[in-house]
Parts: C-alpha cells; structure tokens; sequence
C-alpha cells in the first residue's frame, strides 16, 4: 500500500474501495502532516469518487496519547463547521483520515475518534465511506461501531 500504487486515473474511481482509500490517504496526509498532527477531510461526489481535500492542523494540545484534549471533542469541532457546506451538495460523501504521530495503532484513541466521526456524520446524514489513520510508519482504518441514528 502506498500512494506510489495509484493508477493515473485514481481520481476516476471510487473511494469506496478500501485498497484505493489507503493509497489516496497515503498521497494526500504527508508525513509532515503526521508528526504534526492533522484531520484530512475527503469530499467526494455520490459515486464517491474524488472531489476535494482539506487538511485541519489539530491544536499543539494534541498528544499521540490522546488524553491532552478529548479525541471526540477535535474531531466534532473540526467537522462540524465543514457539514453545513457539505450538505448543500447533495450526494455529497466523505472519507476522513487522522494524521497522527506515535505508534501504529493506539486502538483506545483510534475508536474514540473513528466514533466520533462516524456519529458526527450520521447526524449530519453525510455518508461516511471510510475513517483511516495514518501514522509514520502505517495507514489502517480502525473499526467503527456501529452508531444508532439519532
């Protein structure tokens, strides 16, 4: 997995498949934007292809451990300004990916924020295709429960 894996075309294709997510999250959440700490938002189109990015710089606050500032919390305010303009796209769906130092996986933060996320957009009724982590050394996309709608 690697962005270097990507066709030419990845912008034609839709981001529903989780091989092509990881690559594009590869390409678009640097490793800068990992050791920084970053929110990368994907906006794509209803046939969840490729639309636009935007990358949110997560406060300094922010620790790899996560306890500093409460996951959830980030991941709300950093969504939540973005839903209003999302929604006035219809079909509009998203794919999201937390850039974050420290090791590959530290699950307790991982679930807190894909659930964060996942329960942000089911209250925003914008399809969530995917929530992925992007470390230094790995990319993976953690699992989210299941979030009853509201």
């Amino acid at each position: 997995m690697s962005f270097q894996d990507l066709p030419p075309t990845w912008t034609d294709h839709p981001l529903s498949d989780p091989c092509l997510a990881t690559d594009v999250v590869d390409l678009l959440v640097s490793l800068g934007d990992r050791h920084r700490g970053t929110f990368t938002v994907v906006l794509c189109d209803q046939d969840t292809r490729y639309r636009a990015a935007l990358a949110v710089d997560l406060p300094s606050e922010f620790e790899h451990q996560g306890r500093s500032l409460a996951a959830g919390d980030l991941c709300t305010s950093a969504l939540t300004p973005i839903m209003p303009a999302v929604r006035t796209a219809p079909g509009t769906t998203m794919l999201l990916a937390l850039g974050r130092p420290g090791p590959p996986t530290l699950p307790a933060l991982d679930t807190e924020w894909a659930t964060a996320a996942t329960r942000t957009c089911q209250a925003a009724q914008v399809p969530l295709l995917g929530f992925y982590v992007a470390t230094p050394q790995h990319i993976y996309e953690p699992l989210r429960p299941a979030v009853a709608a509201a």
